[in-house]
């Protein structure tokens, strides 16, 4: 009778040893404006459960240890800049001057509870950390491994700078570019959506799936810029759904709110989040 219960008292701690796997190891960071880098292992699926589940430990911890409130997380194109001096003005040009004034101006009144968090890239994501690094901070960044960093698998080159300076001044490297867009979402307590390409479209749909389907507590997620001009193609997509029946109608459109002046954003996101100055 005992050596017949050998088999089964392995099998359960073996499964012991899988419902309890080792503690993540430490979070350590090889960027001084980085709370944790984690190291670059190549295309996401090289990666293992124990990467993840190493950036996933580290992001959480960051989170509850500093930011407990959650991030105004502020999504847009890498592609779309300021203006070059000199040259005309451009559409995409006024809304990265908007885009860093709302972030200026966000940080100012409520940015030491809720801060902006951006993909710590170029583009949009630059004019956002931008405003909140002239505001006097925090600006914070989650983001992988992309261009420089990629090439030279170096954590220290991921962050977005301006002229040579910081304009991240904490946040986190990840391993893994799937736990990098889990996370953002899920540390979400707002969303501001400027126009970008199709990451940012997974972006949104991302957030706004999560939320429609109920894993996710609803969060004010706002897309800013002209209507007209930058959102037509996604109002059309959502239509198209709604005619085919794969959607309900509303079901998006009423999760959304379109902000054609990102100025107007600080007084309508404070409201929909109940902050008072």
């Amino acid at each position: 009778m005992r050596a017949a219960c050998l088999p089964l008292v392995a099998g359960l701690v073996l499964l012991q040893g899988c419902a309890t796997p080792p503690a993540p190891t430490a979070c350590t960071s090889v960027a001084p404006n980085a709370s944790y880098t984690g190291p670059y292992k190549g295309e996401e699926n090289r990666l293992s459960a124990a990467d993840m589940a190493h950036d996933l430990h580290c992001a959480q911890a960051f989170k509850a240890g500093k930011y407990p409130r959650g991030f105004v997380v502020v999504y847009g194109s890498s592609r779309l800049g300021e203006d070059k001096a000199g040259a005309p003005s451009t559409d995409s040009g006024r809304l990265y001057q908007g885009v860093r004034r709302f972030a200026a101006d966000w940080t100012r009144a409520h940015g030491a509870s809720f801060p902006i968090l951006t993909g710590a890239g170029p583009g949009m994501m630059e004019a956002a950390a931008r405003g909140a690094t002239e505001a006097g901070g925090p600006s914070i960044g989650y983001t992988t491994y992309y261009g420089p960093a990629r090439e030279k698998a170096d954590a220290r080159l991921a962050f977005q700078t301006w002229q040579g300076q910081p304009i991240v001044s904490d946040g986190l490297v990840f391993t893994s570019v799937a736990m990098r867009e889990s996370m953002m979402v899920l540390h979400a307590a707002a969303v501001v959506v400027t126009p970008g390409g199709t990451g940012t479209e997974w972006e949104i749909y991302q957030t706004v799936e999560s939320i429609k389907s109920r894993q996710l507590d609803p969060v004010p997620i706002y897309l800013v810029g002209q209507r007209a001009v930058y959102w037509k193609g996604f109002e059309q997509r959502v239509q198209e759904m709604a005619r085919l029946g794969t959607i309900r109608a509303g079901e998006v459109t009423d999760l959304v709110r379109f902000v054609e002046d990102p100025q107007t954003l600080p007084e309508a996101l404070a409201r929909d989040m109940r902050l008072t100055r």
